[in-house]
């Protein structure tokens, strides 16, 4: 993880699934839910279409059996295999049981990048709407999270070919 600027965080991961799998991980709800988030937050609620002005929509339960607030957003743009660009916020605001004081709107591209053959890097570039949000969302684990997330999208991508 990078962070370029005082809103921005840079996140690189280099994926062992062609481009074609990981993108296709990332553009079906079935698949989605099975590995967006942190290992321990499955998703349980899931509406995702994934179409540029498309609106997705999930929510993710706790360990303790407990929904978390929704969040979602839109989807911006999209080029098949190479990138997507989606908002992400919390419903509302509410950040529910997270406390959050920032639960304004974050823009997330995702750049997909063929580094070697049957290999992908992954560039995930997050804009928070100020760099007080980025603190405190970097400061509540959404870096572990994410880790936790993109370590299950590389299986979920890798399972793709078999």
């Amino acid at each position: 993880m990078t962070q370029d600027d005082r809103r921005t965080v840079v996140i690189r991961r280099r994926m062992a699934a062609p481009v074609a799998q990981v993108f296709a991980a990332h553009a079906l709800a079935d698949h989605i839910r099975r590995w967006f988030g942190p290992v321990d937050y499955p998703v349980t609620q899931c509406l995702y279409d994934f179409r540029i002005g498309g609106r997705w929509r999930m929510v993710m339960t706790g360990p303790d059996g407990q929904d978390g607030p929704p969040f979602g957003g839109t989807f911006l743009e999209i080029m098949p295999g190479h990138r997507i660009v989606y908002t992400n916020a919390f419903e509302g605001g509410d950040t529910g049981e997270m406390n959050l004081q920032h639960a304004d709107q974050m823009v997330f591209t995702t750049i997909f990048e063929e580094t070697a053959p049957g290999e992908t890097t992954v560039t995930v570039s997050i804009l928070f709407a100020s760099a007080a949000m980025k603190e405190e969302y970097l400061g509540v684990g959404m870096e572990a999270g994410i880790a936790s997330s993109h370590d299950q999208w590389e299986e979920v991508a890798r399972a793709l070919s078999a």
